[in-house]
């Protein structure tokens, strides 16, 4: 009897040391993401006419061991031309859908006549989104990673008519199971700590990351548990420090 017991109990235990372990490996490594936001940031990050970096908005869907392993190689299903041209038709300022070869990009830059965001553009209609048709093209068991350079602005794609949750909402309803990653880079200029609140509600739609470099691009998810990340919200900073970078993104915005 106590054989049968202590059987039955290794059973359960290997059981769940199982779905532990795939759990685990159907989890996005953040090392494999910082790779391909490195790869986005060398070959499709477009500029400003100062040079500066513009804000732009990308989603790509690639095999799954693009997310998770971080030997894999993004060059095999996004080549460096394919990432040129797509880089070289929105700084023209058209919108990539399924422009290149491999038909599993689209990107966009902001729509300076209408002042509609990237992220927007790519994520509505619902429907009948730039994303909608990169979903309808994707393999169920892809992963599907949103980058956009700048964080969502809380004005205008969080709290107003123009917000962005929809979007996702959408997108989360499409690929319900499937492996998907919004990403961001850089805080957008007005970003406070209450936008902390926002993050988590993007989070429960969408895993959220944030990517940033100085010398060695580093992923972390901005949610754990039910607390935002510090890795993913402002810092705190003096007012001169804040006037100047509002200013500078102002110039860089009029210019772009």
């Amino acid at each position: 009897m106590f054989s049968l017991k202590a059987s039955l109990k290794c059973l359960i235990i290997l059981c769940m040391l199982h779905l532990c372990v795939r759990n685990i490996q159907g989890q996005v490594n953040p090392a494999a993401l910082a790779k391909m936001i490195r790869y986005f940031n060398d070959n499709v990050q477009p500029k400003t006419k100062i040079g500066t970096d513009a804000q732009y908005a990308i989603a790509i869907s690639v095999p799954q061991d693009l997310c998770t392993n971080e030997q894999s190689h993004i060059e095999n299903v996004f080549s460096r031309e394919e990432a040129q041209y797509v880089k070289d038709l929105i700084t023209e300022g058209r919108t990539c859908v399924l422009c290149s070869a491999s038909q599993n990009v689209i990107a966009t830059r902001p729509n300076v006549v209408t002042d509609e965001h990237s992220e927007h553009i790519l994520l509505f209609p619902r429907g009948n989104s730039p994303l909608d048709t990169l979903l309808k093209n994707t393999d169920q068991n892809n992963c599907v990673v949103f980058y956009s350079y700048n964080s969502p602005c809380v004005k205008k794609c969080i709290k107003s008519a123009d917000n962005i949750f929809p979007g996702l909402e959408n997108w989360e309803n499409v690929r319900k199971g499937g492996m998907n990653v919004f990403v961001f880079g850089k805080l957008w200029k007005d970003a406070k700590k209450e936008i902390a609140n926002d993050f988590l509600m993007i989070n429960k739609l969408v895993p959220l990351y944030r990517c940033m470099s100085t010398n060695v691009m580093e992923c972390q998810n901005c949610v754990n548990g039910n607390t935002a990340n510090p890795f993913c919200l402002p810092e705190n900073k003096s007012i001169l420090l804040y006037f100047q970078e509002m200013l500078l993104s102002m110039i860089e915005l009029y210019l772009s």
